[in-house]
C-alpha cells in the first residue's frame, strides 16, 4: 500500500501499540469495498522487525536470480523477477552483464517489506482485528498438524468406533502438539528448528527395556539432542 511517498512515520494517525514485547506502529481508517462502497475498516500494520526479516529474505532471493541469469540457468518460475528487478546488458566486448534494477528494488521494499494490511467489516479496533487474524492462524496450523505431521490425510478405516477412537488420539496428539509449539517459541527453538524437523531430529532417540537386571537402556543422544532437551528442561533417566 502506498503513501504518496510520504515516509511511514509522518503519516497523521499512526500510533505505537505494544503487544507481546512488540512495537506495532497502527495506522486504522474508513475504506469503502466493492461496487456497492461497503463500509469497512482498514488496518495497516508496520514492524520494524519484520522489516528487516522481510528485507533479508528478499535480498537471498535476488542473489539466487542473480546466479540463475549470470550462469545461463533462469527458472521460469523466477521470471517475473527477472523482469522486473533486473537489467540485462549484451555487448560483443564484454559480454552479458547482469545487474539489478536498483529503483525497482527500493520500490518494493519501502512499499511492502515490514507492512501488514487487514481489512474488516466488523472489527473497528486495530488490536481487536490483530487479534482474531492471528488466533485464525493459529487454527490454520492445528490443521496443518493433524494433515502432515500427524497422518490424518486419509483415514482408511471402515468402522465407525475405529474412526472415533483413531479422532480421539489425534486430537490428544494435537494438544500435545499445540504445547510443544508454545513451547518452542517461549525458548526460541522455534527460530532454529519447525516442530516436524525438531521431531525428527529427536526420533532417532530410543528407550530399549530388557528383562532380568539390565533394566532399560538409552541410544546415544548427539548434541542437537542434549540442547533440545535442555531448553525443554526434560531430563533423561538413562538406567531403571
Amino acid at each position: 500500500m502506498a503513501f504518496s511517498g510520504k515516509p511511514w512515520w509522518r503519516i497523521p494517525g499512526i500510533s505505537l501499540d505494544i503487544k507481546h514485547d512488540e512495537a506495532l506502529y497502527v495506522h486504522s481508517r474508513i475504506y469503502p469495498w466493492g461496487e456497492q462502497r461497503r463500509r469497512c475498516y482498514l488496518h495497516l500494520y508496520y514492524n520494524d522487525l519484520i522489516r528487516s526479516e522481510a528485507v533479508n529474505r528478499f535480498n537471498h532471493l535476488l542473489l539466487e536470480c542473480k546466479e540463475e541469469l549470470e550462469s545461463g540457468k533462469p527458472k521460469a518460475e523466477h521470471q517475473e523477477i527477472y523482469d522486473e528487478f533486473f537489467v540485462i546488458t549484451a555487448t560483443p566486448v564484454r559480454g552479458k552483464k547482469v545487474s539489478y534494477n536498483t529503483k525497482a528494488v527500493d520500490q518494493h521494499i519501502n512499499r511492502y517489506a515490514g507492512f501488514q494490511v487487514l481489512l474488516s467489516t466488523r472489527f473497528k479496533e486495530p488490536r481487536e482485528a490483530l487479534q482474531v487474524y492471528r488466533d485464525k492462524d493459529v487454527v490454520e496450523k492445528c490443521f496443518d498438524d493433524l494433515k502432515n505431521v500427524l497422518d490424518m490425510k486419509r483415514l482408511r478405516m471402515h468402522s465407525i468406533e475405529t474412526v472415533d477412537g483413531r479422532l480421539f488420539v489425534q486430537f490428544i496428539a494435537l494438544i500435545l502438539m499445540s504445547e510443544l509449539r508454545r513451547t518452542m517459541r517461549e525458548t526460541k527453538l522455534i527460530e532454529h528448528y519447525t516442530v516436524r524437523e525438531l521431531l525428527l531430529e529427536m526420533d532417532p532417540l530410543t528407550k530399549i527395556r530388557y528383562e532380568g537386571k539390565y533394566g532399560q537402556i538409552l541410544t546415544e543422544v548427539t548434541k542437537p539432542q542434549r540442547e533440545i532437551l535442555a531448553l525443554l528442561k526434560i531430563e533423561l533417566a538413562i538406567s531403571a
